[in-house]
């Protein structure tokens, strides 16, 4: 894969990261490691939904003692 840098910094990789996938001759292994990568991220996402829900059930909460 030629490396795009950019669009490897804009999603989140740090320089030591770019360089691991982008030094990588082997797809395959760029595959893994960009899955394992949004794997990491998907689980962020749970994580801030889950706060989100938290929020959303207080707001709810407050909303019906008015």
């Amino acid at each position: 894969m030629k490396t795009d840098y950019y669009s490897l910094a804009k999603v989140g990789l740090n320089q030591e990261e770019i360089a691991k996938i982008s030094g990588c001759e082997d797809q395959g292994m760029q595959i893994r490691m960009l899955r394992k990568y949004r794997y990491k991220l998907l689980e962020e996402i749970h994580g801030k939904q889950q706060s989100l829900d938290a929020v959303d059930y207080m707001i709810c909460k407050i909303k019906e003692q008015q």
